[in-house]
């Protein structure tokens, strides 16, 4: 993972109260906890100068974005001989 991606993570799970573990995130029974999934946003990006600004562009998108009653995270790398893809995937909840 990038210094940019670890970064992000670590002040989301050090400013939030949501789950941040991709477990955490399997794991999360909206039925059960009293919440539904309202919305789905990835950033991924292959190329080193496009990983290196999807600090800003979540950043950005989570602040036009607060109005959700709960807020899942999970970021993922994945990689080949050539390319490595970094994503970054948030996922909104509302109280039911």
């Amino acid at each position: 993972m990038t210094e940019t991606a670890d970064r992000v993570a670590l002040e989301m799970m050090e400013t939030q109260t949501w789950p941040t573990s991709a477990s955490a995130v399997e794991d999360f029974d909206e039925a059960a906890s009293g919440f539904r999934l309202v919305e789905v946003k990835v950033f991924s990006a292959t190329k080193r100068k496009d990983r290196d600004r999807l600090d800003e562009l979540a950043t950005a998108w989570l602040q036009e974005h607060q109005s959700f009653d709960r807020l899942t995270a999970r970021v993922t790398l994945s990689s080949d001989l050539e390319y490595h893809c970094l994503s970054i995937t948030f996922m909104g909840w509302q109280r039911i």
